[in-house]
């Protein structure tokens, strides 16, 4: 992995452990949707750190070290990919369940209101 690589690398992990830490702290951003993040800036932080042990992962799966930081972003993104989304249709059944339990109680306040 050449030099400027290794230094964007590191510097981008830095830049968005940065940012994470503001988001939370201004609570822009929850802790619970944070923590796939801040891997991502640890591991953009690692990668030049361990680049011996990351080049032997490389190799180890027949790929260039390089490549497989691609790999690696790719990957990360459709595990948050997925994450988000089950949030979104665990909250998506919240709301008909909520929907369903307002049309109730409007339901049962009409006929209190006819007594």
């Amino acid at each position: 992995m050449n030099l400027n690589l290794q230094v964007l690398s590191f510097i981008l992990g830095i830049f968005f452990f940065l940012i994470i830490l503001y988001n939370i702290r201004t609570k822009k951003l929850s802790p619970s949707y944070s923590v796939l993040w801040i891997i991502l800036s640890l591991l953009l932080i690692l990668i030049p750190i361990f680049q011996a042990l990351f080049i032997k992962i490389a190799r180890f799966f027949g790929v260039y070290a390089e490549n497989l930081v691609y790999i690696l972003l790719i990957g990360f993104l459709l595990i948050y990919v997925l994450y988000i989304t089950s949030k979104v249709v665990r909250l998506n059944n919240q709301v008909k369940e909520l929907i369903s339990n307002s049309a109730i109680l409007e339901d049962e306040l009409k006929e209190l209101k006819k007594r």
